[in-house]
């Protein structure tokens, strides 16, 4: 059998950390999302509004202008 171990020359990349936004968007889903099972709302209903959330903000972010000059 293969191995899928590197080889010892290459060096593995460093992870890469969440900055603050980024951490907060997390947060902000978790939290929502507990506060609507709490509610007794069913599970899959719960996973179908994040994920909703979810592509509206990307399309959003998709829309919102790079720089202040493209404004």
């Amino acid at each position: 059998m293969h191995s899928h171990r590197r080889p010892a020359c290459i060096a593995p990349e460093p992870s890469v950390r969440l900055d603050g936004k980024q951490t907060v968007i997390v947060v902000v889903v978790l939290v929502l999302g507990v506060a609507l099972a709490v509610t007794g709302m069913p599970v899959i209903v719960v996973a179908e509004v994040l994920a909703t959330c979810g592509l509206i903000g990307a399309h959003l972010a998709r829309r919102a202008p790079a720089t202040a000059e493209e404004r």
